[in-house]
């Protein structure tokens, strides 16, 4: 996996899933809108490439996108 540094603005479709420690795969799924209940987080394109501003992924979570459950 990519190591990746705080100062990096910008991640990569897998960096953004290792700093959410969830799959690439799921990450993918997510931003294109096949989980239901969960709004995609912003991203933008280059080309093919899927890119996404961490503070993007920040306020996406502080919004409550990604939510926590306790069905443990």
């Amino acid at each position: 996996m990519p190591t990746m540094t705080p100062s990096e603005p910008i991640m990569t479709l897998e960096e953004a899933a290792e700093y959410l420690r969830i799959s690439k795969a799921h990450l993918s799924n997510v931003i294109n809108g096949k989980v239901p209940g969960v709004r995609p987080p912003r991203v933008f394109r280059a080309g093919r490439r899927i890119l996404i501003r961490r503070e993007w992924l920040d306020r996406w979570i502080e919004d409550g996108h990604l939510e926590a459950t306790s069905e443990w």
